[in-house]
């Protein structure tokens, strides 16, 4: 049996790759798939098909070729990690975690010596709900590596997950020690953690203490206004929002929404739509703002309110050419 000239697959491939620039993605995955099959051992074909099946939504197909090229991966020598990298990315934009920890365990499992690796797994059990077996991760990691502030982060975050609040706390002021100028913003994370385990009291601390090192930090001037809103104290978070926008005027529209969006959220609509004002007063071309300040509205039962609302954020939007 003679063998198909080169000059075959040298068709095949720019075939492939007109296709690709044509956005004909199912048919260049076709062809792909076609050069695939003839030169197993070429696996940039497989590659290409699998960016083919991405480009045409078709992301289940995607999945599928990478996964095969991450088996070919495992048995390497030399980890390249590329089709794990893009499995990272395709299951966690999915929010298949359980798959997220399976290829995981199995790049550790194959690379035990790759820190990276087992950062990931750490990454993926926080995800997938699994914060204990996140703990532990963590804590080999930082025995591993006792000079890595990062890794002390990710070792709080998974305490936190775990309600090990002390111990939390504990781990970022290990990291605050290997990286004092790191403090101020290494206390907001922690007080982000906090937030969305719910525990304000604390969160309150955190962003105190970074506002001990930095007074005049925005950013944490306004997380620390929503962090009020939550606990319904009012006058205090006003306080906090104007703070935020006397140390940075430049973006005082934008913390105006976000305090309006968490009175909002607090079921505070009244309030919400004066500082929606506020917002829209000082950036009237954002549609966003009154969008929100439209469902605020539709809350207080004032649809009229609502639909001016509305029409002002269309008139907003960028018109399609005819």
């Amino acid at each position: 049996m003679t063998r198909e000239p080169d000059f075959d697959k040298e068709t095949l491939c720019k075939s492939a790759e007109q296709l690709m620039s044509a956005g004909k993605y199912a048919e260049a995955a076709a062809l792909y798939g076609r050069l695939a099959e003839q030169y197993p051992g070429d696996t940039s074909f497989l590659l290409a098909q699998a960016w083919a099946y991405h480009d045409n939504g078709q992301r289940d197909e995607a999945i599928a070729c990478f996964e095969r090229l991450f088996a070919g991966e495992l048995k390497q020598k030399v980890f390249t990690g590329f089709a794990f990298d893009e499995l990272v990315r395709l299951y966690r934009d999915g929010r298949q975690y359980d798959r997220l920890v399976a290829i995981c365990r199995q790049a550790v499992e194959a690379q035990p010596e790759e820190y990276p690796l087992l950062r990931e797994l750490g990454g993926s059990y926080l995800l997938a709900g699994m914060a204990s077996e996140a703990v532990k991760i963590f804590e080999e990691l930082t025995r591993l590596e006792p000079d890595a502030p990062e890794l002390f982060c990710l070792l709080g975050d998974a305490l936190v997950a775990t309600e090990r609040f002390d111990a939390a706390e504990g781990a970022y002021q290990q990291a605050i020690a290997l990286d004092p100028e790191g403090a101020a913003l290494f206390c907001q994370r922690l007080a982000n953690a906090f937030i969305e385990t719910g525990v304000l009291d604390r969160a309150e601390i955190q962003l105190n203490r970074s506002l001990e090192i930095r007074p005049d930090d925005p950013l944490c001037l306004i997380r620390m206004a929503e962090v009020q809103v939550k606990q319904r104290r009012f006058p205090e978070a006003g306080h906090s929002v104007e703070a935020a926008v006397a140390s940075n005027p430049r973006f005082a529209a934008s913390y105006y929404n976000r305090m309006a969006r968490a009175l909002a959220d607090a079921e505070c609509h009244r309030d919400a739509v004066e500082i929606f004002d506020r917002a829209i007063a000082l950036e009237k071309n954002n549609a966003f703002y009154y969008l929100y300040q439209a469902e605020s509205y539709d809350k207080l039962n004032l649809p009229e309110q609502a639909e001016e609302a509305r029409r002002k954020a269309e008139s907003l939007a960028p018109r399609k050419r005819a």
